[in-house]
């Protein structure tokens, strides 16, 4: 249950209703921001020697700007449309004044718009435009050790799978529970500055997790990220190695995903690679 008031209560209503909090504006405002902060993001890495201190700057505006845009709620609508905000529409329970009221039509808009960007520009928006996978990346550079021994790994395979039966737990349970898992664990909470119980108590779980497992959130729960990851397998924009590649396998060491080997669509463009490699053998791929 939430940290209850009235009017935080009345909030949430409105933005399970459709009507947003303060109009439309705050919706295009932090729709723009991610779109535009994901696509500076990739002009960094194209045009500058990107680095882990300029990534980290990067994942750190995106954090603490979204304290600031009330539109903190904009990103969670978008999966909501996965798990329920779609299911619901599609048995009809969502009538035309809701559909009018702007928010369910602005979401299925911004949806359609942030997959045609991952299939141009690939995960940037989960790598750079997100809070939420802002927050994982900034812990899992966090010491846990000498080397890798404090880091677990996940093969990307096996993360991928899970995360696609997670997708059917989520509409599953709201066909069959009425349970929105969105709403419960509410991941932009944190940003709203409304806590909800117990979901509070999962997405600190998954934030500690991310010291020791790479964006488990993202990985292995987030609607949108599974979407986003079969679309992004056809990006056009990729980290790729070069011809001055001399096969030293620092790269795929290096990769949290082993998205240097393996192929599905679960590169954040965190940049470890292009900053482990001896060579600079790692390049971006023409978009085109």
């Amino acid at each position: 249950m939430p940290v209850d008031c009235p009017e935080r209560s009345e909030r949430r209503v409105e933005r399970r209703q459709g009507r947003g909090i303060g109009g439309i504006l705050p919706f295009i405002v932090g729709f723009l921001y991610v779109v535009v902060f994901s696509l500076l993001a990739v002009v960094a890495m194209v045009k500058t020697k990107f680095n882990s201190r300029l990534r980290v700057v990067l994942l750190s505006v995106t954090v603490l700007v979204f304290f600031f845009l009330e539109s903190g709620h904009l990103i969670t609508l978008i999966p909501k449309l996965i798990g329920s905000e779609g299911v619901r529409a599609s048995l009809g329970e969502v009538g035309e004044r809701h559909v009018e009221m702007y928010s369910t039509s602005l979401a299925l808009v911004a949806l359609a718009f942030l997959l045609g960007l991952t299939f141009i520009v690939g995960r940037a928006v989960c790598g750079y435009g997100c809070p939420v996978g802002a927050v994982q990346e900034l812990l899992y550079d966090v010491p846990t050790g000498k080397s890798k021994r404090g880091k677990l790994i996940l093969p990307t395979r096996v993360a991928f799978l899970i995360r696609l039966v997670m997708l059917g737990v989520i509409v599953g349970s709201f066909l069959v529970l009425g349970v929105d898992l969105i709403e419960e664990i509410a991941p932009y909470q944190l940003w709203q500055l409304e806590l909800v119980f117990p979901g509070f108590f999962v997405i600190v779980g998954f934030f500690v997790a991310s010291v020791f497992l790479y964006r488990p959130f993202c990985r292995l729960f987030c609607p949108f990220g599974a979407v986003a990851s079969l679309v992004a397998k056809f990006s056009r924009f990729k980290l790729e190695k070069g011809e001055s590649c001399v096969e030293c396998g620092v790269c795929d060491k290096t990769c949290p995903t082993g998205e240097m080997t393996e192929r599905y669509g679960e590169c954040y463009l965190c940049g470890r690679c292009m900053t482990a490699c001896k060579t600079d053998a790692i390049k971006c791929s023409n978009i085109g």
